[in-house]
């Protein structure tokens, strides 16, 4: 039997399904899982209390159905909106998020290096996002005026709605569920949030990715300011939560010394060792008694009142002996260690809580934003030099790391990344997904325009040779077949008559081709080839080590599968009606053919 090629994203749901199969394969009963037999195969392990300790809200199962679905629509490119788009392999998606994220489970599943997003906090002003499990992408572009004439009219989620934060969390869940998919082992998540929702999601994070690889609840100093007009504390900081897929697996998380931090080093009495800061021999607190200890220059020392030694009496005579003592310029001063520069490598440790002066606030995100844009244009941007913190902590600018923002915004991620790989010379690439949500601003007309415009005017000041293709969600080529539940003959068999065709009218090669290409689980970058074949256009796709070819003529001549000399591990994608039944025999022996 010939293989239909697959027209929608990958199933998650399924596929934790079929792993659970293989683990237990004695839980299957008539095709399905036997609930009951899956509780005896798991014993003791299995906790059937009521009171449990659990995360519920109104909506749960709404949320699951939504990660049961697969996407039917597909990504198209979009050239002229894209820069250097032949060689750049950064991305940016305008569609709605959890259709992007189901869609890119194939090609991209345990990629991503790092995730960062700052959704839509939860302040009863406008939520755009409404998932409808029975058609996601019909719902989509209802949503974003490409269905009606009148455009979109948002919604609002106000306080006095009796699911308020129901749900936020019915919106939020289902895309950190498939984004967990996506992310490497090794990789990791960070999430801006406020006060609002940030028990919430503390809670959702731990359902998902698990408590266990929580990591830290960073404090951003976001706000310099106090706002006078504020009834009880003026709110000064947001958060954001950090989370590793699986903890056990990072190595150690380190930021780059800065200059500032190196310039505190000296080397006042010219040790060949290099420069040095003094390090004092005592601390706040400690464990074992203190000691006294004398010098080899017959200086004796004890650690002051209420202080306790450093080090061991055992590792201060080894600093002693290798000169690595400190007395002052007289060879009076109280004795300190010397810390060198050239043993503290060019790795320092982050703390939890992030100062404006380092990683900037929320009133120089804006000013970031009009100087490359004007002002007005979006709202509460986060500043570059804050993802900038994140990127430095969880990526290696030497391997191709994939960055992931899919509440891309005014596209503050994808500037972050473009400078600090001029910066460092790194070879991070990004992934970004924005809503084409509609705003009234001078010179653009939706949320995506902004994110476009930022790349772009980004990649002229700095000068740099990066570039991004651009790809919209938009509906599949296929004719995707919806359950008719109506009871008029007459319209079914109208129904009927349109699947004669397998694709829509007016497709474009190129568009068909993509979707083939991501629902085949390659990746948006892949190469497009055109072959040497002279009796039929055929292309091959290649994607690293992997490839397939395709050709979307009408009829397949045999000279051209001559001409192929196709393999049994090759692929070959076709129309349907480009081949007769015997053709489709010999050439489905002869390779891996797929219909279309």
């Amino acid at each position: 039997m010939v293989k239909k090629v697959s027209k929608e994203s990958l199933d998650t749901i399924k596929g934790k399904i079929s792993e659970l199969i293989k683990l237990f394969p004695e839980i299957i009963s008539e095709g399905k899982i036997d609930f009951e037999k899956l509780k005896l195969t798991l014993g003791e392990e299995v906790n059937e209390k009521n009171d449990k300790y659990s995360f519920n809200w109104a909506g749960r199962k709404e949320s699951f159905k939504n990660l049961q679905t697969t996407a039917k629509g597909t990504l198209i490119p979009a050239k002229n909106e894209s820069v250097n788009f032949d060689e750049a392999e950064n991305l940016f998606i305008e569609g709605d998020n959890l259709e992007v994220l189901k869609l890119l489970q194939k090609a991209y599943f345990n990629k991503i290096k790092m995730i960062y997003i700052d959704p839509p906090y939860n302040t009863g002003k406008d939520f755009i996002y409404k998932d409808n499990f029975h058609n996601n992408i019909k719902a989509y572009l209802e949503q974003t005026g490409q269905l009606n004439k009148d455009g979109v009219k948002l919604t609002t989620n106000p306080e006095t709605n009796g699911r308020f934060h129901s749900d936020w969390i019915s919106m939020i869940y289902p895309r950190l569920f498939i984004a967990r998919n996506l992310l490497k082992d090794d990789g990791v998540i960070f999430i801006s949030i406020d006060d609002n929702e940030v028990y919430n999601l503390r809670m959702i994070m731990n359902e998902i990715f698990g408590e266990e690889n929580f990591i830290s609840e960073i404090i951003w100093h976001s706000k310099y300011t106090v706002s006078n007009d504020t009834r009880y504390l003026s709110q000064q900081h947001e958060y954001i939560l950090f989370y590793a897929k699986d903890k056990n697996l990072i190595d150690k998380l380190r930021l780059p010394r800065t200059e500032e931090m190196n310039d505190r080093y000296t080397n006042p009495d010219n040790d060949s060792r290099g420069p040095w800061k003094a390090t004092p021999l005592h601390a706040k607190s400690g464990r074992g008694e203190s000691y006294s200890y004398m010098f080899k220059n017959g200086i004796k020392w004890k650690a002051p009142v209420g202080r306790y030694p450093r080090f061991s009496i055992e590792t201060l005579k080894k600093l002693d002996e290798e000169n690595k003592i400190w007395y002052g310029k007289d060879n009076k001063a109280t004795p300190s260690v010397k810390t060198f520069l050239n043993e503290l490598g060019d790795a320092r440790v982050s703390g939890d809580l992030w100062s404006y002066e380092d990683v900037g606030h929320s009133h120089s995100a804006n000013e970031e934003l009009a100087s490359l844009l004007g002002k007005g244009v979006f709202d509460n941007p986060k500043p570059s030099r804050l993802i900038k913190k994140m990127l430095q902590l969880s990526t290696n600018k030497d391997t191709n790391d994939i960055v992931l923002d899919f509440f891309a915004g005014s596209g503050t991620t994808g500037q972050a990344i473009l400078e600090l790989n001029e910066e460092d010379s790194g070879n991070r690439k990004f992934i970004l997904a924005q809503l084409p949500q509609p705003v009234e601003k001078e010179n653009f007309s939706k949320i995506s325009e902004i994110t476009i415009s930022r790349l772009k005017t980004v990649i002229n000041r700095i000068k740099s040779k990066q570039g991004f293709k651009v790809f919209k969600l938009e509906k599949s080529n296929y004719k995707i077949w919806e359950n008719y539940e109506g009871k008029n003959e007459k319209e079914l068999k109208s129904q009927l008559e349109i699947f004669k065709s397998p694709l829509i009218i007016g497709y474009k090669d190129i568009d068909l081709i993509y979707e083939c290409i991501i629902k085949e689980g390659y990746n948006l970058n892949s190469k497009i080839e055109k072959t040497d074949t002279k009796t039929n256009k055929v292309f091959r796709i290649i994607d690293k080590e992997l490839s397939f070819y395709i050709c979307l003529d009408k009829e397949i001549n045999n000279k051209t599968i001559d001409e192929l000399k196709l393999k049994k591990e090759d692929m070959f994608i076709c129309l349907d009606d480009a081949l007769d039944d015997s053709k489709k025999k010999n050439l489905s022996i002869q390779c891996n053919l797929k219909v279309i």
